[in-house]
């Protein structure tokens, strides 16, 4: 316990003095007391105290005093917590920019509704963490390296959003190399923190891969310890693949020999796959329940601690010493 207001103390010198008065009070109640003699007589026509009841009044008013002295003082209780440290976590997104993104079966299409799920991320990002985008087609370019600013990932949303012409095809593997590239090039850079931060990567596609050369830089994601959750996009009826867009309108599509457009699907099996052998999670990006859990899951729950660090919180008593002066003071009124 802490005393904030120790100049108050300077009152305690009024409480003897006053102790001193009212035992010189009592003293002469006693003396004249004894000259009735024997109160036995007097008991018929008077009620007679006890004797030691005006001591016992003023040490209940002295306590009474001295408390009300400490509760302006400001007492206060100091209070230390242990609040456990989350391991700052480095996340890289990996978004799939294939024309098949562009699907309009999504608001605004399915790209958009990426961005979407990344800026929810962005939004609950601890201080600490550090966020990376690596996008992807045929090939995968880095947009974004290991950042804390949310900005730098945010920035390169319009520079998508203006493509006229998406280039085909989806390649999971590369993403994910140039994911590992990214985690090699920052634990060279900073190899103190290689140990001290957890590393997770966000696939976020509508699982048409069209390449198939994930199976070996996904092996060594596993290796490296590095989590892979997913989410699904799309829907099952689908949507026609937009070739050609004109401010973000789709003017042209893929189609067949006949000319009939094709209709992208939805598909889960890789994604699912994908993060179930990193053990991570898979997640339909059109629920928001299951965003809403992924984030808990990915940056509150699935986070580990670091460790635990001391906070002191304090308590102001002085209530409490005022309702112990006022109950002193009843008993020595009614005592």
């Amino acid at each position: 316990m802490e005393l904030v207001r120790q100049e108050y103390f300077v009152l305690l010198w009024v409480v003897p003095i006053l102790g001193i008065l009212w035992w010189l009070g009592v003293w002469h109640q006693s003396r004249m007391r004894k000259r009735f003699g024997n109160l036995k007589n007097l008991k018929k026509i008077s009620r007679i105290s006890w004797a030691g009841r005006g001591w016992l009044r003023g040490l209940a008013f002295l306590v009474s005093l001295s408390i009300m002295v400490l509760a302006l003082a400001q007492p206060r209780m100091v209070i230390r917590e242990l609040k456990p440290v989350p391991t700052p976590t480095d996340l890289i997104f990996l978004l799939d920019i294939s024309p098949s993104m562009y699907g309009s079966d999504m608001d605004p299409h399915r790209l958009g509704h990426a961005q979407e799920i990344i800026q929810q991320f962005l939004l609950h990002k601890q201080p600490q963490d550090r966020y990376g985008l690596v996008v992807f087609h045929y090939t995968s370019v880095v947009l974004s390296y290991l950042t804390r600013d949310p900005q730098s990932i945010i920035v390169y949303f319009d520079y998508l959003n203006q493509l006229e012409e998406p280039q085909p095809g989806s390649n999971m593997g590369s993403a994910l190399r140039s994911a590992l590239r990214v985690m090699e090039l920052d634990s060279i850079a900073h190899p103190d923190l290689v140990k001290q931060r957890r590393r997770v990567f966000v696939l976020i596609s509508d699982g048409n891969d069209n390449i198939g050369e994930w199976e070996e830089p996904l092996a060594q994601t596993f290796q490296q310890g590095v989590k892979i959750y997913t989410f699904g996009l799309g829907t099952a009826s689908g949507a026609h693949v937009p070739l050609l867009l004109t401010q973000g309108k789709p003017v042209k599509f893929l189609t067949r020999e006949g000319g009939a457009r094709i209709v992208s699907k939805a598909q889960s099996r890789t994604l699912r796959d994908v993060a179930e052998r990193t053990a991570g999670k898979f997640y339909r990006g059109e629920d928001k329940k299951q965003v809403n859990e992924a984030l808990q899951e990915i940056l509150v729950q699935g986070r580990p601690v670091a460790g635990y660090e001391s906070h002191a919180t304090r308590r102001e008593l002085y209530q409490e010493f005022l309702l112990a002066a006022f109950a002193f003071l009843i008993l020595g009124i009614f005592l």
